[in-house]
């Protein structure tokens, strides 16, 4: 579930030198455990708005950001299991799934990557499902720059639990998804032409 909202997650770690703005999408896939076998499931996020201003040092930072998924845009190739998730979820009373990050500095954030030998950075997030935040983090890795844009991944894990949630079953029982869910989402940022 994104949550990825990868979760979503750094952002901009815009090469863009300079203050503008840049548009955001994100893929993102969920891997689940079960008592019967493990299963995976796919939502794209709501594109998005990154703006990426110079503070009082003259860096240039990204004040905050957000980024949704539609709970009834989940789909694991099973449709009891997503009637089942949506359930959890109470997408109806709560049809989005919400990840937020503020003050990001892309360049911290890029330094960071260059200085793990793995070529990983973290960033943290407030992850929002139904009425339940939490704090969380995520490692991103895979940054590609070109001119005019940047993708990265993004991986964290979360607790349905923590979250409040009870693990969809099946059987009476028998058959439980598990308590931990894995989120890696594939991001794109691009520039946004100036007018």
């Amino acid at each position: 579930m994104k949550m990825r909202i990868a979760a979503f997650l750094l952002l901009a770690l815009a090469s863009s030198a300079s203050a503008g703005n840049l548009k955001g999408n994100c893929d993102i896939r969920i891997l689940g455990t079960s008592t019967l076998h493990d299963f995976s499931g796919t939502v794209r996020c709501q594109p998005f708005p990154v703006s990426l201003v110079g503070d009082a040092d003259g860096r240039m930072v990204i004040p905050g950001v957000e980024i949704a998924v539609l709970v009834e845009e989940m789909d694991t190739q099973n449709k009891s299991r997503d009637k089942q998730m949506r359930e959890m979820f109470q997408s109806e009373r709560f049809p989005r799934i919400q990840a937020v990050l503020s003050n990001l500095d892309p360049a911290k954030i890029r330094q960071e990557m260059r200085n793990d030998p793995n070529g990983k950075g973290t960033v943290e997030l407030t992850l929002k499902i139904r009425d339940v935040e939490r704090r969380i983090q995520a490692v991103i890795s895979n940054l590609r720059e070109n001119p005019g844009w940047v993708s990265f991944d993004a991986e964290f894990p979360l607790s349905l639990k923590e979250y409040g949630l009870k693990p969809p079953t099946v059987f009476f029982g028998a058959i439980r998804v598990g308590d931990k869910v894995m989120a890696n989402a594939a991001f794109r940022l691009e520039a946004v032409p100036s007018k």
